[in-house]
C-alpha cells in the first residue's frame, strides 16, 4: 500500500473520500505507477480539487454509469459526454484536471508517469512515445484495462493477502498496454538488429567499470541476455564500433581527460586508463591520437 499527492488518501480526498487505498510498483525504473481504489458512494455536488501538475496520466475505470459527466481543464469547462461504466477515462496530469463530483466515486484509478512509459520503451527496444491519443470528456470501451483491473480487487478487498509481484504485473501490463493502444508505441526500425537501449547503456557501464579488460565479452553478453556473436554483432549496429574498439576508445578518452588535469605522470594515466603499461599506452595513444601523450598535453595546455 502507498500513498502521495497523486495517489492514495491525498487523490480520494479531493472527491470528499477520508480514505483511499493504493499499491505502488517501482518495476520500471523505481518509477512510481499507482492504482487507488476509490470507494466514496456519496457524492459532494462539488468540483473536485484540480489533480497536482505531473508529466503524468490518470487512467480511470469507474463502477457506476456518470450520466452527467462535467471536466474542466486548466479551469475551463472541457465538452464532456456521459460516462457508462466499465468505460475508462482518461487524464493528462499537466491540465490540472477536475470533475464536478454529482455522482458516486467508486473505481479505480491508474496513475502512471511519463517517466514509466519511457522506461518500458527503453527497456522493450521501442521508440518513446508522445502524447496519449484519447477523447478528453468521453468514455472509451477498454476490456483489456477492464478485465486487469477487476483482476486487482481482490487484492484490495484482502490487502493482507495480496501479492506485490501480482500488484507488479498487472500494472505493468496496464502501462504496457496504455502505452501500446493509446500512444503507439512500436520498435525503433532505425535500431533494429541493434542493442535494445537498456542493454546498450547496461554494456557501456559494464565497459566503462572495467577500462582495464578484466572482463570478458562474454560474461558482457550474458548479462544482457545474448550469445557471444549476437552481442558482437548488435553493439556495432548501435554504437558504430565493434565491441573492443569501443572500448579502446573510451580508454584514450579517459586518458585525455587525465592529461587535461596535467598533474599525473604518464605511468600513471597509462594504468589509470586500463592500460598495461606507459610503453602500451603511448603506443596505442600515439596510433589513435596521431601524436604522443606527452605532446598532446602540451598542445592542450596552450
Amino acid at each position: 500500500m502507498g500513498s502521495s499527492l497523486s495517489y492514495g488518501d491525498a487523490f480520494g480526498r479531493r472527491f470528499g473520500a477520508e480514505r483511499a487505498a493504493a499499491f505502488v510498483t517501482t518495476t520500471l525504473r523505481k518509477t512510481d505507477v499507482a492504482v487507488t481504489y476509490l470507494d466514496q458512494p456519496e457524492p459532494t455536488f462539488q468540483m473536485s480539487e484540480p489533480q497536482p501538475y505531473q508529466d503524468a496520466y490518470l487512467v480511470s475505470m469507474g463502477f457506476f454509469d456518470f450520466p452527467n459527466y462535467q471536466l474542466w481543464e486548466d479551469g475551463r469547462p472541457v465538452r464532456s459526454a456521459p460516462i457508462t461504466a466499465p468505460q475508462v477515462t482518461m487524464y493528462d496530469l499537466r491540465a490540472a484536471p477536475a470533475i464536478f463530483v454529482n455522482n458516486p466515486m467508486v473505481g479505480l484509478h491508474f496513475h502512471i508517469p511519463r517517466s514509466a512509459f519511457n522506461a518500458l520503451a527503453d527497456a522493450e527496444g521501442k521508440r518513446r512515445i508522445g502524447d496519449l491519443d484519447y477523447p478528453a470528456g468521453s468514455g472509451v470501451d477498454d476490456r483489456v484495462i477492464h478485465h486487469l483491473g477487476m483482476a486487482m480487487m481482490p487484492a484490495f478487498l484482502k490487502p493482507e493477502q495480496a501479492s506485490q509481484l501480482f500488484v507488479d504485473s498487472v500494472t505493468l501490463a496496464i502501462t504496457a498496454h496504455v502505452a501500446q493502444t493509446y500512444g503507439g508505441m512500436r520498435e525503433d526500425t532505425a535500431r533494429r538488429g541493434g542493442l535494445a537501449p537498456w542493454q546498450e547503456r547496461l554494456a557501456k557501464e559494464i565497459f566503462d567499470a572495467y577500462l582495464d579488460g578484466d572482463i570478458s565479452q562474454i560474461e558482457v553478453a550474458r548479462r544482457c541476455g545474448l550469445s557471444p556473436s549476437h552481442f558482437a554483432r548488435a553493439f556495432r549496429v548501435s554504437t558504430g564500433h565493434a565491441p573492443h574498439r569501443w572500448l579502446l576508445q573510451r580508454r584514450i578518452d579517459k586518458a585525455k581527460a587525465l592529461l587535461r588535469e596535467g598533474h599525473l605522470p604518464l605511468a600513471e594515466i597509462a594504468i589509470a586508463s586500463g592500460f598495461a603499461d606507459q610503453s602500451h599506452f603511448t603506443r596505442v595513444f600515439t596510433r589513435i591520437a596521431g601524436v604522443a601523450p606527452g605532446a598532446w598535453r602540451r598542445a592542450a595546455r596552450d
